[in-house]
């Protein structure tokens, strides 16, 4: 889910920047800017070893000062991916 967001998130900065991708508290963010913040970490956070996610949350983090638990965290990637389609997965038969 986080990669499909982080996806979204840069699909939307390229075509709408200046969109709010989402609020918490007195704060919010656009599509552009808080993409701009997770590729600047997910270059940092990668040289460490960090992956995607590490980025994002990061990025929310930085972006929305009022986040400040894993729990809001969560409540923002929630938002910011309600409108991506879930995906169809395997399933065993049997």
């Amino acid at each position: 889910m986080m990669t499909q967001v982080m996806d979204h998130v840069s699909t939307r900065a390229a075509t709408t920047p200046r969109l709010t991708a989402a609020r918490f508290g007195d704060c919010a963010v656009t599509y552009g800017d808080l993409d701009k913040v997770i590729n600047e970490y997910q270059a940092v956070l990668s040289r460490h070893g960090l992956g995607r996610n590490a980025a994002l949350t990061a990025g929310i983090m930085a972006s929305l000062p009022t986040v400040s638990t894993g729990d809001s965290v969560a409540e923002v990637v929630e938002w910011l991916g309600r409108d991506i389609e879930p995906t169809v997965g395997l399933r065993a038969v049997g």
